[in-house]
């Protein structure tokens, strides 16, 4: 997997199909936001967009075990160790059922501080609830597939992702259009038909799992005291506390974003909900990149190979590059066509509108923190990464306030660029020493 021979061609073989995995996600965003969009009140959108933010704090606030399985994983591939690579995928699972059941015994608790933290409009807490009360039963599923996705990735085994993901937003959005659409649902439509989709893709992930490692080489460790192995959960738990942390952080700035866009207004808070769909769409190609070095680069960090290390992140950096610039390009062409379509509501058009600068140079911003994620990932530099986070997220509580008071929602978005820049600077500043463990 460190052999560099036809080296484009292998970091496509994993972004590739995460690329085109990713880019389902988006459009389940485009078809729930079309449906709901298209119903006749803005709170309605509103309200998906305040529960969107809740479960995003509270699901990738363990996204860790997408993270940290993947760094571990994909150094134990590139030492070739199988029975690690069992071992760990268990452990993780472990780890996340046990999340999960904490998560389902404080739900009321939990609603309560994600209302009081975000303090959306009155209006739309009715909504809130009927959409939070149905999807925080989807958490053991949602972490599962965390730890599915990421020794999958971990292993380069892209195309299982590909299927996964396919699996679950094609699911997804089916489901959401009969529920929303069919069923006059609305927002508890979109959450029952989310929790039905990842039920049925953490079932496929699991027989997926059982294919790539076989039945007796997951069995071993089930059975054997190695799996409680005291100081083997300690060191995972250390690389997930740092992810834990820097992970919490980065989903206090969105939220901080939603939190402003809501202080100004419903209206404004819509709008915002539809300029996120521009940030997935960033994501859906530079994760792609990202999950490349992750498995790559994670390689040949775990086997000790500083030329093939340093030939991934040259090479994934050249192809992220390119596809952040194709992003700016489109949004500056079509963006107005696609708000145009998220909505019929004019008062929400016209805001989002004014944001489209912002939104324009986000991927530009963004492209260097998205691709150092990757190399940071791969090589387990988890407290790295967290102290890299702090940083940027300091930068942009100074200038969050100000930017959205002068500019409103543009000004809040921009603060969301210079943060996503102030990471990759962070990051690089500090990848030297990284790259000089390998020496």
């Amino acid at each position: 997997m460190t052999d560099t021979a036809n080296p484009h061609k292998k970091i496509w073989q994993i972004a590739g199909p995460a690329i085109v995995a990713n880019s389902t996600a988006p459009i389940v965003g485009l078809v729930d936001t079309w449906a709901i969009g298209h119903l006749p009140k803005a709170e309605y959108l509103a309200a998906i967009a305040i529960g969107s933010t809740i479960f995003t704090y509270i699901f990738w606030a363990f996204g860790f075990l997408r993270m940290g399985t993947t760094g571990h994983a994909a150094q134990a591939y590139g030492q070739k160790n199988k029975n690690l690579l069992a071992q760990l995928f268990i452990r993780s699972s472990i780890i996340g059922l046990v999340i999960a059941i904490v998560l389902l015994l404080f739900q009321p608790l939990i609603l309560k501080a994600a209302l009081w933290a975000l303090h959306p409009p009155e209006t739309v807490h009715i909504s809130v609830t009927a959409y939070y009360d149905i999807r925080i039963w989807a958490a053991p599923f949602t972490l599962f597939l965390y730890t599915a996705n990421g020794f999958l990735i971990g292993v380069s085994k892209a195309k299982s992702v590909l299927v996964l993901q396919l699996v679950l937003n094609i699911s997804n959005m089916c489901l959401n259009l009969i529920f929303v659409i069919g069923l006059k649902m609305d927002v508890a439509g979109v959450a029952l038909g989310t929790l039905i989709a990842e039920a049925i893709t953490a079932s496929i992930a699991l027989g997926l799992i059982v294919k790539h490692i076989n039945f007796k080489s997951l069995s071993k460790p089930i059975s054997s005291k190695l799996i409680w192995n005291y100081n083997a959960f300690k060191a995972l738990m250390s690389t997930n506390f740092y992810l834990m942390i820097r992970t919490l952080l980065l989903i206090t700035v969105l939220s901080i974003v939603t939190r402003q866009a809501g202080q100004i207004g419903s209206v404004e808070l819509a709008a915002s909900q539809i300029l996120s769909t521009f940030f997935m769409l960033i994501s859906l190609g530079l994760d792609g990149f990202a999950y490349s070095a992750e498995a790559l680069a994670g390689a040949a960090f775990g086997a000790r190979k500083k030329r093939a290390f340093e030939t991934w992140v040259r090479l994934g950096f050249f192809w992220a590059i390119i596809a952040a610039l194709l992003y700016s390009v489109i949004f500056w062409g079509l963006g107005h066509y696609i708000i145009n379509t998220l909505t019929d509501i004019s008062a929400i058009k016209n805001v989002a509108t004014t944001a489209m600068p912002a939104i324009i140079a986000l991927p530009i911003a963004s492209v260097w923190c998205f691709q150092f994620d990757g190399i940071y990932i791969g090589a387990t530099a988890s407290k790295a990464m967290m102290i890299t986070m702090a940083i940027a997220f300091f930068v942009f509580l100074i200038v969050v306030f100000p930017l959205s008071t002068r500019f409103g929602l543009c000004g809040i978005w921009f603060a969301l660029g210079i943060f996503m820049l102030s990471r990759g600077l962070a990051q690089a500043v500090h990848y030297p020493k990284l790259k000089s463990g390998l020496s």
